[in-house]
């Protein structure tokens, strides 16, 4: 490289130099070729150095004198004039006068970066300028910064949207589940549920007595909730009558205890604590969602608060609907069951169940009691409810013709003992079907499980 030579890096920014006279606009581009910028574009007009901003509209600095006098525009408007077409350029006037309204005027109307006076200094030229580049790199930054978060923004604004669009259309798949759900259970209630309480009630009548009983339990409990997404009544009231089903796959001795459990055989009591199990399998035919809804009430409702239930599940690891039927399952069992020191009152009932409340100091208990917990719901509800309310009506079978009366009404079809259909669940038993099943006995077809509606004396 000859010697004088600029061994600066190139710079592409470009620049224009708009003066009138000839020895300004050459010793302008000597110094910015020097300084190793590129582009370096002079003209001695304001209307011709509009003219070459028109064609290049990314010029980066525009240096501009005060005073031009070829086409009679003044270097402010012209500077002015220039912002319409590089708005983001850099505005430099060259002036050799003070005034300092005029150089003012240049500042607010122009947006002029700096004045430099004449004569300039070189090294104080190019700083003015390479400030200026730096400033104008600063604002394009930070404007491609601020587009890139309004940007950002709207994405972040359509994805809020479409996210929640998405809750909506889930929140909307969720209440449409839920009212399939009660749809089913209902569809269970009157067809499967119909069918499963008809066998209990004949296979085991003690065991089908519990079991409605806890289950009209669970329905008022879900409906003093008030939750129906949580505790839906029909589901509850469901697990609460199907709890005990397992119970159904017994010896008959174990059906019906009548002795304190502690008197039972070992043997007898690994087969009592199995019927969990068995009831988990025997509602493995009920509509998946519903089975879903049951498995854990049906299989933890005889955990303790304390941890020392069969698996071993803590306060409020153990399922909520278990819990439930735990506290509506010993009550009826305290209420009436002579294997659990029954028959009680209902005040006598609760205050057994008092004594096995969880204890924080002592890390005991089965019942979780704190206000306004389960247990105090339940105790408040039954001084509401009475065992006529609980339960109003219910059924018997009849063992001899001999106690079948006028007026009774069944709770069941009849059939005699070589399926003959006789008379419909809900007929009001006349003289004549007494008449007619004592014929049918005669020839050896008597009728069998003649069961009967009565009122719960209990």
């Amino acid at each position: 490289m000859a010697k004088g030579k600029s061994k600066q890096s190139k710079i592409d920014h470009k620049i224009l130099c708009v003066d009138d006279e000839e020895i300004i606009l050459r010793a302008l581009q000597r110094l910015f070729n020097y300084v190793g910028y590129q582009v370096i574009l002079t003209t001695h007009s304001g209307e011709t150095a509009l003219g070459i901003l028109e064609n290049n509209l990314d010029m980066a600095v525009i240096i501009a004198d005060e005073k031009m006098g070829a086409d009679n525009m003044s270097g402010n408007e012209f500077l002015k004039r220039s912002m319409e077409l590089c708005p983001d350029a850099v505005r430099i006037q060259l002036t050799a006068f003070s005034d300092p309204e005029i150089l003012q005027g240049a500042v607010n109307e122009a947006k002029v970066y700096s004045h430099i006076h004449k004569p300039w200094d070189n090294k104080e030229l190019v700083k003015t300028v390479q400030a200026g580049l730096k400033e104008k790199l600063l604002k394009e930054a930070e404007r491609q910064r601020l587009l890139q978060m309004t940007k950002a923004a709207r994405h972040y604004k359509k994805e809020n949207a479409d996210l929640k669009g998405d809750i909506e259309r889930l929140e909307n798949t969720n209440e449409q589940l839920q009212r399939a759900m009660a749809q089913t259970a209902g569809q269970v209630t009157d067809g499967f549920m119909n069918t499963l309480l008809f066998v209990m009630q004949y296979a085991a009548p003690d065991l089908w007595f519990h079991s409605r009983r806890v289950g009209k339990w669970c329905l008022l409990m879900a409906q003093e909730l008030d939750d129906a997404e949580r505790y839906p009544a029909t589901l509850l009231q469901i697990a609460g009558v199907l709890h005990d089903i397992g119970k159904l796959n017994l010896p008959k001795e174990l059906q019906k205890i009548d002795a304190p459990l502690e008197q039972l055989t070992e043997d007898q009591q690994n087969q009592l604590s199995g019927h969990v199990i068995d009831g988990l399998w025997l509602i493995r035919r009920l509509p998946e969602e519903v089975r879903k809804a049951l498995r854990s009430p049906i299989r933890e409702h005889h955990e303790r608060y304390d941890g020392n239930g069969p698996y071993r599940k803590f306060q409020d690891q153990i399922d909520n609907w278990a819990q439930i039927i735990a506290i509506a399952s010993d009550y009826d069992h305290f209420r009436f069951d002579i294997s659990h020191g029954g028959p009680r009152g209902q005040q006598e009932a609760i205050e057994k169940m008092e004594e096995d409340l969880y204890s924080a100091a002592n890390s005991e208990g089965k019942y979780n009691g704190k206000p306004a917990g389960f247990f105090e719901m339940f105790e408040q509800l039954t001084k509401e409810v009475s065992d006529q309310d609980l339960d109003q009506q219910s059924a018997e079978e009849i063992d001899s013709l001999d106690d079948v009366q006028v007026g009774q009404v069944l709770a069941e079809d009849i059939y005699t003992v070589k399926d003959t259909f006789f008379l419909a669940r809900s007929h009001t038993i006349e003289a004549s079907d007494i008449q007619k099943m004592r014929l049918y006995e005669e020839e050896n077809n008597d009728v069998r499980h003649l069961w009967i509606e009565v009122k719960e004396s209990n």
